[in-house]
């Protein structure tokens, strides 16, 4: 495999992916970087291991270990393979991942969603405002 990559990028949320470029760009003029990508189907269910067993089957391919940087839900799903496999990973770089990194903004939105008998729209307005979840 020609150019095998030194630093791999995670990214499970198409949404970030233009916000990655200027970071990436930057990485690149360093060291040689790859950019592993998954996308759930709206049908799958929502779990982490389709998913890391096809980002372990990727790393396999690689003969050294990886620099792994993730952004938010890339960088949890970095964290949990390098706990899984720590022999395929030089380093971890963790972007916007909190200190209880399967705790995000989406589990305080289903939380409320349970608690509050409330609109969608007020849910995620309250979310916005609430300051204990930055």
């Amino acid at each position: 495999m020609p150019n095998l990559p030194d630093v791999l990028w995670l990214n499970v949320n198409p949404s970030f992916k233009y916000f990655d470029r200027p970071l990436l760009h930057d990485l690149a003029q360093h060291q040689t970087v790859a950019q592993w990508e998954y996308y759930q189907t709206l049908d799958e269910p929502s779990s982490f291991e389709i998913t890391l067993t096809l980002l372990h089957d990727y790393i396999k391919c690689c003969n050294h270990p990886l620099h792994l940087v993730g952004h938010s839900t890339s960088g949890l799903l970095g964290l949990l393979y390098a706990q899984r496999h720590p022999e395929r990973v030089r380093s971890l770089t963790l972007l916007s991942v909190g200190i209880q990194p399967a705790i995000d903004w989406k589990t305080h939105y289903y939380n409320y969603r349970r608690l509050l008998p409330c609109p969608q729209q007020k849910i995620l307005h309250r979310i916005v405002g609430d300051t204990n979840l930055i």
